[in-house]
This record gives structure tokens, C-alpha cells and sequence, in this order.
């Protein structure tokens, strides 16, 4: 009899474990591993796979019938849009802020001011694409805003997300380059230097998620969508240079 229930109970544990994929901003790749990781310390059976991609590219995803179950976007407009489509389960929440920066990693550019964009001996600048990475939107605004368009028309090189962008300044194909503070805050590369982009010359980044068609019924994704929302996870938005929405 003892036997039998010990089965039961692993079936009905086994049975009760779910895993869910999200499709995430190329911006949160770091933080949200840090949440991710904090998570599943209360959810040890569940497991979560993560795909970091640029948020047009994870929109155009789940409009192609990805079966993804939250979509964790870098801006509220590709989630308003999955919903506006049909394709979500509910309505998208805001979860936090962004912050747009500009930075290098060439120690013979100090980018503590972003007058270095300026600077004759930059040949490269990386920005990620506007037509598909909210970052990529707001870096364009502030070229815009600050008139420089036309001086660096030649010198931008586009990467299809911020990921991609961040990576060819790091590893020098452009001497500087546009990215989110929360990709380079905690970075322990000394030769990093960056300044963030102040707020007048872009529209607030309301970065929002939500949970998809096919995670309307997965618990996990909806408790992994409230727990982003929730204190805890603030807090560590907070430790890469986010603010709440």
C-alpha cells in the first residue's frame, strides 16, 4: 500500500512541473537571468528557456504561431500589438523603465560624454536597428534630437538587436556604439565607459510583457509574469539601472 502511494505522490509531482519558453529582449539577457535564476528557487521542478532576440523579431514570432507562452518585450508597443492581434491572453503590464546609453570599449575612447560621437577619430558607431529594437528607436531620436544625423549618417553601423549591436563594440568592429544601461552596468571590462542619454531626447522606454495565446492556460508562465512585476524582481531591475514604469 506504502509502495503505491509513493508512486502516486511521483506521478502527481512529476505531473505538476511545467516547462515554458519565453521570448525576451536582446536588452534583458543579463537581468533577466538574474530573475530567472532567484525564480526557480521556489519552483525547482519547473524549468524556463529563454530566447533573447530583438522585440520586433519575437513579435513577428508569435505572429508566425510561436508556441512561446510569455513574451517579455523592451517596449509596450510589440505587446500591445500581439494583443491587438488576438494573441494574447490578456492585456500587457507594464514592468519597468529603460534607460538608453552610449558606450565604449576601446580605452582610447572615454564615452563619459556623448559629445565623443563627435570625435573624427570614430569611424564606426553601432546602434541597433530601429525597425525592429525599441533602443534602436530611441538612439535614432536622440541623433534627431541633437542634429547629428546628417555628421554620422555614414559612420552607423546596424546590428538587428541591441544584443548584436553590443557585441560589435565589445569586441571592436565599432569604437563606440548605443546600447542599454542594463547591458553594460555590471560589466567587469575596465575599458568600459559609458554615459547615459538624458530623457529629453527620446521618448520614455515603458518596456511591458505579456503572457501569449498559448500560455493561457500554463500556471507558470503566469506566475513567472507576476513575479517580474513583483518586488523582489523590481529590486534586481533596479541593480541594473532600470526604473519602475
Amino acid at each position: 500500500m506504502l509502495r503505491i502511494v509513493l508512486i502516486c505522490a511521483l506521478f502527481v509531482s512529476g505531473a505538476s512541473a511545467e516547462k515554458i519558453n519565453v521570448l525576451a529582449a536582446a536588452s534583458l539577457k543579463f537581468v533577466l537571468e538574474d530573475i530567472k535564476t532567484e525564480f526557480l528557487k521556489s519552483h525547482e521542478d519547473d524549468e524556463i528557456e529563454i530566447s533573447y532576440l530583438s522585440s520586433g523579431k519575437a513579435y513577428a514570432q508569435i505572429k508566425n504561431g510561436s508556441p512561446a507562452e510569455l513574451f517579455v518585450a523592451a517596449d509596450s508597443g510589440y505587446p500591445q500589438k500581439v494583443f491587438e492581434d488576438g494573441l494574447g491572453a490578456d492585456k500587457p503590464q507594464d514592468y519597468v523603465c529603460g534607460k538608453l546609453v552610449v558606450f565604449s570599449a576601446n580605452k582610447d575612447f572615454n564615452t563619459s560624454s556623448a559629445k565623443i560621437l563627435q570625435d573624427s577619430k570614430i569611424k564606426h558607431i553601432a546602434i541597433p536597428n530601429p525597425k525592429l529594437a525599441p533602443y534602436g528607436v530611441a538612439a535614432e531620436s536622440y541623433i534627431k534630437s541633437v542634429k547629428l544625423e546628417k555628421e554620422l549618417e555614414k559612420k552607423l553601423v546596424l546590428g538587428e538587436s541591441i544584443g548584436q549591436a553590443t557585441t560589435y563594440v565589445k569586441e571592436g568592429a565599432a569604437e563606440v556604439g548605443f546600447s542599454a544601461l542594463s547591458m553594460v552596468i555590471k560589466d567587469e571590462d575596465k575599458n568600459i565607459t559609458y554615459t547615459i542619454i538624458e530623457q529629453k531626447y527620446y521618448n520614455p522606454i515603458v518596456q511591458s510583457l505579456i503572457v501569449t495565446k498559448s500560455g493561457k492556460d500554463s500556471k507558470l508562465a503566469k506566475d513567472f509574469a507576476q513575479y517580474i512585476l513583483d518586488k523582489k524582481a523590481q529590486e534586481i531591475f533596479k541593480e541594473y539601472g532600470y526604473d519602475a514604469p
